[in-house]
């Protein structure tokens, strides 16, 4: 909470208070669009959250009675309910949906089930835990592996489902922080073992089950990245390793949270609308600590404030959040001897990106390298690529891309960015 904030004045703009109570408050069905902005707020309020995450995408949307507005919720069990009890039963697989020649064990769907439960447990480092129980009446939740085809709805198979409306109920304000008291409970998560073709992998299963189970910790809609276990669409990533980075700054900084933390308001409304976000003014600025890359032997410096991830071969900035930027500044180390390789290998794909603006030689760090200057998107986005020659193996690949409207302001801050690059020792890249 802000230093001398009074949670009952703070929540009387939003609320319908009585005694700093809540009269009535009701989740809402209202869809909203997340906005790097108000995250922006949120951290800076939270400045210890895990990042990059998608937080804004677990928030509950409740509206006030009266017309003061709606409150944006982050809602999750609570830290007395854990271990979390749950009821899993072995189901009855029919011979209609059995392989004649190899039957599947139905005890190891049930492993896939215990499986992905254990795999939130690790990769949470305990801030969630389970308890298998031998009774569905001792249990909080069911884990129901349901051996029959996944229904279609609007023209989509649902192979796993839990009701999320109706599980956040707020109950009150808390007099010593700016958060709602609430109760949490889902008493079911089911998964459709089956498809038109007959019965799912137990290792399908399992990862249908692992994205459930993040909708029973508390996730309200879907993450945005497709790399994200919490993606809408996980039927067939059955290699994907595990959790992301992003999944788990997720939860781990909801269940490190207030429980019933506001994330923010929003006007009482079916749509909220915003203004543009603006490219930067003045001269570029660099970030003073040094993004240092002792993977491929690189340092540079990227803009001041733009996030940054670490990826297998390199990094990425954007200027807000992965879930919503408008610029962005990439670092890609490949294995080729040369520039001529290298554009061997992807002069078409570049040439198919979009509308070559500009093509020059240059010099990065004493390297020879080329920069190119593409539109994309049909005119609306600008992408500039530098491909750097470093002499031992490897070339360094540089792109930056931004709405083609602000292209002249973004590429100072990309050039800035591009010569603080400085290239050292070299370990092999893997892969």
């Amino acid at each position: 909470m802000r230093p001398g904030a009074n949670p009952c004045v703070a929540l009387a703009s939003v609320l319908l208070v009585a005694g700093c109570s809540p009269r009535f408050l009701d989740e809402s069905s209202r869809s909203w669009t997340p906005d790097r902005r108000d995250y922006a707020a949120f951290a800076a309020a939270y400045p210890d959250l895990l990042e990059p995450n998608y937080l804004p995408f677990v928030a509950h949307r409740f509206h006030a009675a009266g017309p003061e507005g709606d409150l944006l919720v982050l809602c999750r069990w609570s830290d007395d309910d854990m271990p979390l009890p749950v009821y899993v039963a072995t189901p009855e697989i029919p011979e209609t949906l059995q392989f004649e020649f190899g039957p599947r064990d139905p005890a190891s769907y049930v492993r896939a089930a215990e499986e992905a439960l254990a795999m939130w447990e690790r990769e949470l480092e305990g801030l969630v835990t389970f308890r298998r129980v031998a009774e569905p009446e001792d249990a909080r939740f069911a884990l129901q592996l349901i051996p029959e085809v996944a229904p279609e709805v609007r023209d989509r198979q649902i192979f796993g489902s839990v009701r999320l409306r109706g599980a956040c109920r707020p109950t009150g304000v808390d007099p010593d922080a700016e958060r709602l008291e609430l109760e949490y409970e889902v008493s079911a998560l089911r998964i459709f073992m089956a498809d038109e073709f007959g019965l799912l992998t137990s290792e399908q299963v399992k990862w249908i089950a692992l994205h459930e189970i993040g909708h029973l910790l508390g996730m309200r809609s879907h993450s945005p990245i497709p790399a994200d276990l919490m993606f809408e669409r996980v039927r067939d990533r059955v290699l994907v390793p595990g959790l992301s980075v992003e999944d788990v700054n997720t939860f781990v900084s909801l269940y490190q949270l207030p429980n019933g933390a506001i994330f923010g308001r929003l006007p009482a409304g079916r749509k909220t609308e915003r203004g543009p976000v603006l490219p930067p003014t003045g001269a570029p600025q660099l970030a003073i600590a040094p993004y240092v890359d002792a993977r491929f032997g690189y340092t540079l410096r990227p803009p001041y404030g733009w996030m940054r991830v670490e990826t297998s071969r390199g990094m990425v900035a954007v200027d807000g959040v992965t879930w919503d930027y408008s610029a962005l500044f990439q670092v890609v180390v490949e294995r080729y001897d040369s520039l001529e390789e290298y554009f061997e290998r992807y002069s078409t794909f570049y040439m198919g990106r979009g509308r070559l603006r500009m093509y020059q030689s240059l010099q990065v760090d004493g390297h020879r390298a080329v920069e190119a200057l593409i539109e994309t998107g049909g005119g609306d986005r600008a992408e500039h690529v530098t491909v750097v020659e470093v002499g031992d193996g490897r070339v360094i690949v540089i792109t930056a891309e931004c709405p083609a409207e602000y292209a002249a302001v973004y590429l100072r801050w990309f050039e800035a960015t591009r010569d603080s690059l400085e290239i050292w020792g070299f370990s092999s890249p893997s892969g």
